[in-house]
């Protein structure tokens, strides 16, 4: 968005779901950033991919600000640098203090998993706690998670890691504590492009859906107020709807009843708890119907969650599913299989790719390629039309 700042404009720029920029037409360079819990900070973006922040627009006067930014342009044309205008103790930060005194504070406002990427910065990348952020360089990082990958990590592991250190001095760099991203150039490392995805072969699934009856039947038999047409508890709904829908985890823990309609036979999945940042529509086949259909005569009223911890979303089942895939006899299954297992029946069935990716919410086209192999039958089919 590019106006002439007024402060009346920047009063009335209200949060969003993601921060945006306002740019001045009057000054080139001259910016206010709205964060989405309402901050507002002028900066000053002095070249290409190199900005400095000037301060918050509640303590600075616009006036001020905007001749700020006209010093720290003319400094850089004339010097090439903008050195004189950075507060000195914060040139000295190291990576954690960084961390604890900016970063975090951004993360648990933008993040949808504060605490995940809380721990993997400080766990995962602590190798880089007492040095300063400007003394972080490629061969550095480089060996580092090469290091990862002969310790016993995965490519995969080592990428992700180096994706949370890359994204927090992006950060670095856009409040103006870096003049340079020193992690810019450097690329993900390869990793085994024909990994498959993990799921249920048909013996699998009868063996796992026999253990839920199974479970169902003996918690029945401990608890008489259950009738036939209650669950005993949450595990086979989850598992079942899983399994017909392609739910992430957390998606399926902070579902509401609110994103169910029943009569229109469909489930949303709202953008701010997608992964993708993208709201999806999921249509609800017979099995999901019924399970559902079943589960909320029983949970009417009691919170607005599908699936609760007496009201509170569940952050973790684990304990009952290990002990349902050792009775079921199914291993090396985690419950984010359960999804590959839906895409999978959905590709041996022929459905075509970008369709199941829209049921996923795979912001990408290549996530969804992983089940491409599971379609042969149906490009032969293809091919011999030609004939």
């Amino acid at each position: 968005m590019k106006v002439t700042i007024t402060t009346a404009i920047i009063t009335k720029a209200g949060p969003k779901a993601k921060s945006y920029e306002i740019r001045d037409t009057k000054t080139t360079g001259f910016l206010v950033r709205v964060l989405p819990n309402g901050r507002k900070s002028f900066y000053c973006e002095y070249k290409r991919g190199g900005r400095l922040k000037i301060g918050e627009a509640n303590v600075w006067k616009l006036k001020e600000a905007r001749e700020r930014a006209k010093e720290i342009i003319f400094e850089f044309q004339k010097t090439g640098s903008v050195d004189v205008f950075r507060a000195k103790p914060e040139k000295t930060l190291t990576y954690l203090q960084f961390l604890h005194t900016h970063y975090f504070e951004w993360v648990d406002v933008n993040h949808k998993s504060a605490l995940k990427t809380r721990r993997r910065l400080l766990n995962d990348c602590r190798r880089f706690h007492s040095i300063k952020i400007d003394s972080i360089t490629p061969q550095m990082v480089e060996k580092w998670r090469t290091e990862r990958v002969t310790g016993g990590n995965s490519p995969h592991t080592a990428n992700r890691c180096f994706a949370y250190l890359r994204a927090s001095l992006s950060k670095a760099v856009e409040w103006g504590f870096l003049e340079n991203h020193p992690l810019r150039r450097m690329k993900l490392m390869r990793t085994a492009s024909n990994v498959k995805a993990r799921f249920l072969s048909v013996e699998e699934e009868e063996r796992l859906r026999s253990a839920l009856n199974d479970r169902e039947c003996k918690k029945a038999m401990l608890n008489p107020s259950l009738t036939p047409d209650m669950f005993a508890d949450h595990l086979m709904p989850m598992v079942l709807l899983s399994i017909n829908t392609g739910l992430r985890r957390g998606e399926l823990f902070t579902l509401r009843w609110e994103a169910i309609n029943l009569a229109q036979r469909r489930l949303t999945i709202r953008a701010e708890i997608s992964k993708s940042k993208k709201e999806r529509h999921i249509p609800l086949n017979k099995e999901a119907m019924k399970v559902l259909n079943k589960w909320q005569c029983y949970q009417t009223g009691a919170s607005e969650y599908v699936f609760h911890n007496q009201g509170v979303p569940f952050s973790t089942i684990r304990k009952g599913w290990v002990a349902l895939l050792e009775i079921a006899d199914v291993k090396n299954f985690r419950w984010h299989d359960l999804r590959h297992h839906f895409a999978s029946r959905l590709a041996i069935s022929g459905v075509d790719l970008n369709t199941i990716r829209e049921l996923l919410g795979h912001a990408s086209y290549a996530t969804t390629l992983r089940y491409a192999h599971l379609s042969e039958d149906h490009k032969a089919a293809a091919v011999a039309l030609l004939e």
